[in-house]
């Protein structure tokens, strides 16, 4: 593996320390809608020997492309409130409360 690979794995290890595992897969995720793994079977695999949970980078693949990023930066910005009236707010709004949530730690860190 080159030095660059080590270093990113390290990097990945210490902001899921951090992050609970939501960065390193939020960033995961990007690269996926860059077409970085491939599709299908092709990127389950390549996402599991990259390290990833292939399950929770989808998770946050549909949510980006369903808008989400934009929704956790009206978060960010403090439209929905905090606490229990975000999340009474984000679900009346029809979104996954803790997706955006886990999307918006993400972009913090």
């Amino acid at each position: 593996m080159s030095l660059i690979k080590d270093a990113k794995k390290l990097a990945d290890k210490e902001l899921d320390k951090v992050s609970g595992g939501v960065t390193a897969a939020y960033f995961a995720a990007q690269d996926v809608i860059r077409g970085k793994y491939g599709v299908g079977e092709e990127r389950r695999r390549a996402l599991e020997a990259a390290g990833y949970n292939y399950y929770e980078v989808q998770r946050l693949v549909n949510g980006i492309m369903k808008g989400y990023d934009n929704v956790a930066r009206d978060v960010i910005n403090g439209k929905y409130g905090n606490d229990q009236a975000r999340i009474n707010a984000l679900t009346a709004a029809g979104y996954d409360a803790y997706l955006v949530q886990d999307i918006v730690n993400a972009m913090l860190l």
